[in-house]
């Protein structure tokens, strides 16, 4: 199985320098407006760039090329000085930002390589695939909503569903996005013709109902609707009353605020084994919405843990729910929480873990018909990743 990177064709405003990798430490910065400020230009880059990225023909005209090389330049750069450290303020001391500017910024310097090299579908495409990560952050939580900027008004947007919600997503455009969401999950026309997409959709509705709205009967009136097309697909059917049975249940919950770290993980392994009791087999994603409310949670416990075997268990525990969300957080997330739980806690039990569930994610990932193939420095990852175990 060889790995692919999944596109979600989202807008990023949270991206870093490539050179830094995940859970090295970064200069202090205190100051909320400085992030503000950083998301401000990053935005200002985007939409100058968003209509040559949605419109083939456009980006590659001769009569564009010097401009488009610019805007993606500056992009580039803008992402390239982004720190990650501002941003604290809103997601605490969370992988989920770093690697996301770690990665915005590794593929947009790669769709400029690109498009000097003349490869300009290819340099379109990755940098679209670039703005992916901001659906990440911006739907984990509703913290820096001040943050949105307008796109209604941008030329020659010609949008898929998909990419229009992410967009909506991306600006923090909450309220829009969620009704988008449903007036394409309540159009049949949608689910019969493009089955993949509407999954996805639906997914990303979760996420975001979830995560950002903390609303189940919300999306439990969403579900009826959907399970009541005679053309919902089985395997949504199956998934869908999974997440039906989680939402009912949520929906009776007594609302009790994790004060401690030991209600914290009580909560969340609560969730996983509910998680566990619906799906058929580990990575089912009828479990999803127990995963998603427990990323939410952990989240936004790691502002609050100061132990380092707590953080941890709380890295360690996000990557095993990204291991299952992975269209929600990218085909390498829940490594880079293994690996991040290691090193900040070598000694401890979960160290093992991690390492043992990263072990395997690499294998699997690196395997294919031909055998396992693990490049040298993955298997110098793991040497150096074990040695702090030992």
């Amino acid at each position: 199985m060889k790995r692919t990177l999944l596109i979600f064709v989202t807008l990023l405003a949270s991206c870093r320098s490539a050179e830094k990798k995940p859970g090295a430490a970064s200069p202090p910065v205190n100051d909320a407006k400085a992030w503000s400020g950083q998301m401000q230009n990053m935005a200002q880059e985007v939409k100058k760039l968003l209509p040559y990225l949605y419109d083939r023909e456009a980006f590659q005209a001769a009569k564009n090329h010097d401009l488009v090389e610019q805007y993606l330049k500056e992009f580039s750069q803008v992402a390239h000085h982004t720190m990650p450290d501002a941003g604290k303020k809103y997601l605490g001391d969370d992988l989920l930002l770093e690697y996301s500017i770690n990665n915005l910024a590794d593929d947009l310097a790669r769709s400029v390589k690109s498009f000097e090299a003349g490869q300009f579908e290819y340099s379109r495409s990755v940098a679209k695939a670039s703005l992916s990560y901001c659906f990440q952050c911006h739907s984990v939580t509703q913290a820096g909503r001040s943050a949105a900027w307008e796109v209604d008004k941008l030329p020659n947007i010609n949008l898929a569903p998909l990419e229009k919600a992410d967009l909506l997503v991306a600006t923090r455009k909450y309220d829009r996005a969620l009704s988008y969401m449903e007036s394409q999950l309540n159009s049949e026309d949608y689910l019969k013709n493009f089955a993949f997409d509407f999954e996805s959709l639906l997914r990303r509705y979760l996420a975001l109902i979830i995560r950002v709205e903390n609303a189940p009967r919300r999306a439990l009136k969403e579900l009826a609707k959907i399970l009541s097309h005679a053309e919902t697909p089985h395997y949504i059917v199956e998934q869908a009353q999974g997440w039906r049975q989680s939402l009912t249940a949520w929906e009776k919950e007594r609302k009790l605020p994790a004060k401690s770290g030991k209600l914290l993980f009580e909560q969340v392994n609560k969730h996983f084994q509910k998680a566990e009791a619906i799906q058929h087999y580990e990575k089912d994603h009828a479990g999803d919405v127990e995963y998603l409310r427990a990323t939410a949670q952990l989240h936004a416990g790691l502002k609050s843990l100061h132990a380092p075997e707590e953080q941890a268990r709380a890295l360690y525990l996000l990557g095993r729910a990204y291991e299952v969300l992975d269209e929600l957080g990218s085909w390498n997330l829940h490594e880079t929480y293994y690996e991040a739980c290691v090193t900040k806690a070598p000694h401890a039990e979960t160290a093992q873990r991690c390492y043992n569930r990263l072990e395997a994610s690499l294998y699997m990932g690196y395997s294919g018909s031909s055998g396992t193939h693990l490049p040298p420095e993955e298997r110098e990852r793991l040497k150096r990743l074990k040695e702090k175990i030992q």
